[in-house]
């Protein structure tokens, strides 16, 4: 029918624009948070724009059932100015017919967000997580540039190589600082090597005929030790795989734990994907045949409504996990409860009255 094209061609085309500008301010804010990571030597800076798509996926669950949400309420609005309502109310199609192409619209979406929040998203996590210990793990070493002073192990060591030879990669004119046993160090040497132990994988900076300074700061009891070879042990990076956090974890492996904190992640997910057909009922459910209605206030009472919602949920995730409500329970009642205030707040428009008993004030 010519409605349903229609309507779910403009929500369509809205929900897009306003996802690409809503995705544009986050890369932006969350470039500028993972630049200055770098800059602290937290992110490593070749991984800056990789972490920074994997992040972008692992929002996408959060981020568009608002974006439906507003679609639908941008696109109602214009029809309610335009009088594109009205007319069609004229020719029998009133509030009730638009709920069709809503909820096919929200299956779609729905079965959309269900890949990422079940699978996508957690596996986004894990590769970023992952990436960003690896690359800091690899940076320790291949991160000591010629000529400037290298912060590595969050400042715990800085290293300062002169020159590094183009045919053996050999350093040489080193400086190491660094802090073991509450006692700081120095080691100067005239050269050394990079090299990884083939038993354990632990990576070292092997320096040749160079001197170690160590004391604490303020007292005079420093010490010098003079070597022929000195091997300094770059501090691994804690490896992921050794535990996952619920979050992070595959959906199969969720589903057949037992654990109560699993089962809580489980309805999480699935949260992310029940409420995108209750947002769009609710977002029905604050349109107007009436153009004389306030228009902000019908904007602002959606709103509202929206972070409200989501509180609740985010309460009875709370909840769940510090074990007051039983996880047959979940958060289920959340979602029931909204689904039942969007069909009843529905209904009273479709029978040209207040959203609520008791505030007919506001139609005005």
């Amino acid at each position: 029918m010519i409605l349903d094209r229609s309507l779910t061609r403009e929500i369509t085309y809205t929900g897009v624009a306003a996802t690409i500008i809503i995705f544009s301010i986050f890369l932006v804010a969350r470039l500028v948070t993972l630049l200055s990571q770098a800059a602290r030597g937290d992110v490593p800076a070749d991984l800056v724009l990789t972490l920074l798509g994997l992040r972008l996926v692992s929002t996408f669950d959060v981020l568009l059932p608002v974006m439906f949400f507003l679609a639908i309420l941008m696109v109602m609005d214009r029809w309610i100015r335009d009088n594109e309502l009205t007319i069609w109310a004229a020719s029998g199609v009133g509030l009730r017919r638009l709920l069709k192409p809503l909820i096919m619209m929200s299956i779609v979406l729905a079965s959309v967000i269900a890949m990422f929040a079940l699978f996508i998203a957690p596996d986004a996590d894990v590769k970023a997580k992952t990436l960003k210990e690896e690359g800091l793990e690899r940076a320790m070493v291949s991160a000591i540039t010629p000529g400037i002073f290298n912060e590595a192990q969050n400042g715990q060591a800085v290293y300062y190589v002169e020159e590094v030879g183009l045919d053996d990669n050999t350093l040489r004119n080193i400086f190491v600082y660094g802090e073991a046993q509450q006692r700081e160090g120095v080691v100067v040497a005239k050269r050394g090597f990079q090299q990884i132990d083939r038993n354990t994988g632990d990576r070292f900076i092997i320096l040749k005929n160079g001197t170690r300074y160590e004391g604490i700061p303020g007292n005079a009891d420093y010490r010098m030790i003079d070597f022929e070879t000195y091997a300094i042990r770059i501090k691994p990076v804690k490896k992921v795989s050794e535990k996952l956090y619920p979050k992070e974890m595959p959906f199969g492996e969720l589903l057949r734990s037992n654990e109560r904190i699993h089962k809580v992640e489980i309805q999480w997910r699935l949260s992310k994907v029940a409420i995108v057909p209750v947002l769009a009922i609710l977002a029905l459910a604050f349109s107007s045949l009436d153009v004389r209605r306030g228009r902000l206030g019908r904007i602002m009472g959606a709103i509202g409504i929206y972070f409200l919602y989501s509180n609740m949920l985010g309460v009875a995730h709370a909840l769940l996990k510090a074990e007051e409500i039983p996880v047959f329970v979940g958060m289920w009642w959340v979602h029931g409860i909204f689904l039942f205030f969007a069909f009843y707040m529905l209904q009273r428009r479709m029978e040209n009255r207040s959203l609520l008993p008791g505030l007919d004030w506001l139609r005005k």
